[in-house]
């Protein structure tokens, strides 16, 4: 076995729980996984590994629960997160298909019999999607993919009824599934907007989608129910979508990748964490989706630190 695959340090992202203190940077060696809680005001060293390397891929429990399992190849990757071989073996991907298909293990069909939501979400520089989301990832599934602003316009009892309901939107509304990444980053140090523009963006959106929904008979056969609820903001994001709305939030300024990075968090909205220098220096917003599928090495920093300096100057 690669000594050198045991022992590297990837990078799963940013994940989220109601239940925990801070947004969470997950980061696993081998079969162990280890949790890096991104608080506030905390200052850290991060190292970043320049290749990219396969993630794994889900598998699902018959009681609906999951696992995360390593790249038993550990493949370097060129993009995206999985090599073609964990592709295959992923449960997730039938969660997109099987209100079409009918086609899923027995694990992903448990998951989708629950309760599931749709909502729409916009962004900073305006794009808005709609999406689904289940009852027990109703929070965190948004705080995940970095919404500023949030609706959720209808409830089914079950996760199929409500991708189709997602499908129908998108065919007769207009509303994307899916929003990149690399636009939600540019968005908020684009200053393209402020937030009673996105406001009213994501309000008419909410309303033509479930306008249109009211039209379509016999929602209550599938236990459909038609709603009007704003989504509330984690107080970890806040301070982000401040400093967006006050135009004080600019672009980080080095290559992420390969690079050694010095910060303090100041908010983490999605994928992404604001951090400045200390006290009256430039915040900055680093692409935390840059660090997933790397290596990355964490410590903390102590007393006082320069701070990065613009690519302008």
């Amino acid at each position: 076995m690669d000594l050198a695959s045991v022992s590297r340090q990837l990078c799963h992202g940013i994940s989220f729980s109601q239940h925990e203190p801070a947004p969470m940077l997950r980061l696993r060696t081998g079969e162990n996984w280890n949790t890096e809680y991104l608080e506030l005001n905390r200052s850290l060293n991060l190292e970043v590994g320049d290749l990219k390397f396969c993630l794994g891929y889900i598998t699902m429990n018959r009681d609906g629960s999951r696992n995360v399992l390593p790249c038993p190849k550990n493949k370097a990757l060129r993009t995206g997160t999985q090599c073609e071989s964990c592709r295959r073996l992923d449960h997730s991907k039938f969660m997109h298909h099987f209100h079409k298909t009918g086609e899923a293990p027995e694990g992903m069909r448990k998951y989708l019999e629950q309760p599931h939501f749709l909502y729409i979400a916009s962004f900073a520089h305006g794009a808005t999607k709609v999406g689904t989301t289940s009852t027990q990832s109703q929070w965190t599934r948004l705080a995940q993919q970095g919404a500023v602003i949030a609706r959720y316009i209808a409830r089914a009892n079950d996760g199929t009824a409500i991708r189709v309901l997602e499908d129908l939107v998108t065919e007769h509304v207009g509303l994307s599934q899916q929003v990149r990444q690399k636009s939600k980053i540019k968005g908020l140090v684009g200053w393209e907007l402020d937030h009673q523009q996105l406001d009213t963006i994501n309000e008419q959106a909410a309303n033509q989608a479930r306008d249109f929904l009211a039209t379509q008979r016999g929602l209550e056969n599938y236990g459909v129910q038609l709603l009007d609820q704003l989504w509330e903001q984690p107080s970890f994001a806040r301070p982000v979508i401040e400093a967006w709305d006050t135009r004080s939030l600019h672009a980080w300024s080095s290559t992420v990748p390969g690079s050694r990075h010095t910060l303090r968090i100041r908010g983490v909205l999605g994928q992404s964490i604001m951090a400045d220098s200390g006290e009256g220096t430039t915040l900055r917003l680093l692409d935390a989706a840059e660090l997933k599928t790397r290596e990355v090495d964490l410590s903390e920093e102590h007393g006082e630190f320069q701070e990065e300096q613009s690519a302008l100057f």
